[in-house]
């Protein structure tokens, strides 16, 4: 793998939308630039399992100056999230997580929530709603356009998903915590 050409460190990598594969993720979790990222959006890029110790190895290497991670739309299910929160949760530094449109459980988003709670720089999570909360007939791993378009199950309170997470946040102190699962008013309350 050769040397990049850049003279100065990378801070920035948006790659949303790029069908990035396992040697993609790779090859990006050995750049020397790794180390100063500040802000990395891998949105809409699939992973699985296949893919995770790449991504792992990236925050990693960026645990101490990534300032904002974005993961949404990759297909994180409870188990992929499961075994990528303990590499998060490691970014000493991150002042924002967003993770809309994966298709995650209630169970999931409690863990998540649970893990977050333990980042002090953490300020700003975004979720994406519970699967709990769709019509019923959504497809077993859904896309993250599924996701989207899918009708809320208004039998199902998604308040009450809300009012839970909120509660965790609440009892552990965290009043500095904002937690939405709207995604188009995300970007607009960060601070940097």
């Amino acid at each position: 793998m050769g040397r990049s050409s850049l003279a100065r460190p990378l801070h920035v990598l948006e790659l949303p939308y790029l069908s990035l594969s396992p040697a993609d993720l790779a090859f990006l979790s050995c750049s020397h630039h790794a180390s100063s990222l500040q802000r990395l959006d891998l949105s809409e890029n699939r992973l699985d399992a296949s893919s995770l110790p790449s991504v792992r190895r990236l925050l990693s290497s960026a645990s101490s100056s990534l300032l904002h991670l974005t993961l949404s739309g990759c297909g994180l299910t409870d188990g992929l999230l499961g075994a990528l929160l303990p590499s998060v949760t490691c970014c000493r530094a991150l002042r924002s997580l967003g993770l809309a449109l994966n298709p995650l459980s209630l169970a999931g988003l409690t863990r998540l929530v649970k893990g977050a709670l333990g980042m002090a720089s953490l300020r700003h999570l975004l979720y994406p709603n519970a699967l709990e909360e769709y019509q019923p007939g959504l497809p077993e791993l859904p896309s993250s356009a599924q996701l989207l378009d899918w009708p809320l199950d208004e039998l199902q309170d998604a308040s009450a998903t809300s009012s839970q997470l909120h509660r965790l946040v609440r009892e552990a102190g965290r009043t500095d915590l904002v937690l939405t699962c709207d995604l188009l008013n995300y970007h607009h309350d960060l601070l940097d």
